[in-house]
């Protein structure tokens, strides 16, 4: 069983990765919104191997906090999608970015379970 810490650090990544994905969309010029987008899967699916949340002996633990984070995140890519190409992308790229971050890591802190 994991600790609460390596659950915290496993929320912490997922958020990061996140945060700075939404920031990528909403300021970058394409392709690089889709090279951090697959980054961002790439290390999703590799941190569930590592957790053995993936594959044939999937291990409990490490569980999503249901539809809520997929609503949350819906909710910041929306966001960065329609600030993406306007003069206010510069700064509220970021911004966007650091509250997803946080909104993120908040939620999967209360909600899921490690």
């Amino acid at each position: 069983m994991r600790t609460n810490a390596g659950g915290r650090n496993h929320w912490l990544a997922l958020a990061a990765t996140y945060g700075l994905t939404v920031s990528v969309v909403a300021m970058a010029d394409w392709p690089w919104p889709l090279f951090v987008g697959g980054a961002f899967i790439l290390i999703v699916v590799l941190r569930s191997v590592r957790y053995r949340q993936a594959g044939r002996k999937t291990q409990a633990g490490l569980a999503g906090p249901g539809p809520g984070a997929g609503v949350i995140g819906s909710l910041f890519g929306a966001g960065a999608l329609l600030i993406r190409g306007t003069p206010v992308s510069t700064w509220a790229g970021p911004l966007l970015g650091v509250i997803a971050f946080l909104g993120l890591f908040l939620y999967l802190q209360r909600f899921a379970r490690t």
